[in-house]
């Protein structure tokens, strides 16, 4: 029988709600999945056929164990999905860098190394905006992100420069257009899933639900699927042909393109719950890997 742990963290050990579906499709099928938090280390990992990685929520808070973790699954008999390469890959957002070199279209960002220097005020000037992001390039939901003001360049120079000191940053043009909505494209292997629309809180950017966002369930148009599959072309293009198990292509509609904010390939919720289809889908896809 093939065992599969899906890994998650300590705050969700059974996994999230979300993801109820997509066990009971792969027990379903005869296969012995487990939630196991990633960061035990009773855990024997060589004890399974594979590794999905599912809600590691807390891996960006601790880099150096989730680095440590990474290679120890890279030394084990086991498969992981998505794989160790593409982990270490997208964990780390200068990775959009690497995206636009194929010719993925992303916002316009200054990505700015641990212990660089970042003027605020340059920034605004050079690149003629009237707000901007500034994040760390480890991170995820909105963890230590700020949205800046033209106005307020000076007043937050110091906070950017103590951000600076500690961490690779990114500085981007703030997609105002993310008021109307930011898709969320979720593929499984190489088809189409299903998409959702996620919208802020009126008065806030964020669009997390923790951060009083809120999610539609909407479908993209052709062109908008087209697009987002090429970021997932993109993707196997830049790991040697290694397609993603699965991979959320988050991003923005704007003057007939898609601009991507993210691809997320680590831990994304994938929205289950909006789509009857989606856990036997993905379960399939597994389960054709290994």
């Amino acid at each position: 029988m093939t065992s599969i742990a899906l890994a998650t963290c300590e705050e969700l050990p059974s996994l999230v709600d979300d993801d109820a579906s997509f066990l009971d499709a792969l027990r379903d099928r005869g296969v012995t999945a487990e939630p196991t938090v990633w960061s035990d280390e009773t855990v024997e990992w060589n004890d399974y056929d594979a590794v999905v990685v599912r809600s590691i929520w807390d891996y960006y808070k601790r880099p150096d164990e989730f680095s440590a973790w990474v290679d120890e699954l890279d030394a084990s008999s086991c498969t992981v999905l998505n794989s160790v390469e593409t982990l270490r890959w997208n964990s780390h957002k200068f990775y959009l860098r690497d995206l636009e070199r194929h010719g993925v279209s992303t916002l316009p960002t200054e990505y700015v190394e641990q212990g660089g220097d970042v003027s605020l005020t340059s920034v605004f000037d050079d690149r003629g905006w009237d707000e901007l992001v500034v994040k760390p390039a480890v991170s995820a939901g909105a963890f230590e992100t700020k949205r800046i003001g033209r106005e307020d360049a000076e007043a937050e120079q110091s906070w950017v420069e103590a951000l600076v000191a500690q961490k690779d940053v990114l500085v981007q043009e703030f997609a105002d257009d993310i008021t109307d909505g930011e898709w969320s494209v979720v593929f499984f292997g190489d088809e189409f899933s299903h998409a959702v629309v996620k919208r802020p809180e009126s008065g806030d950017y964020r669009v997390q639900e923790k951060h009083g966002g809120s999610v539609h369930v909407e479908t993209p148009s052709e062109t908008l699927r087209d697009h987002a599959r090429d970021v997932v072309d993109a993707v196997a293009d830049e790991m040697g042909g290694d397609r993603p198990l699965y991979a959320r292509v988050d991003g923005v509609e704007r003057d007939g393109d898609f601009v991507l904010l993210e691809v997320e390939l680590i831990e994304p919720e994938l929205f289950f719950r909006v789509d009857a289809d989606a856990g036997s889908l993905l379960s399939d896809a597994i389960l054709d890997r290994l």
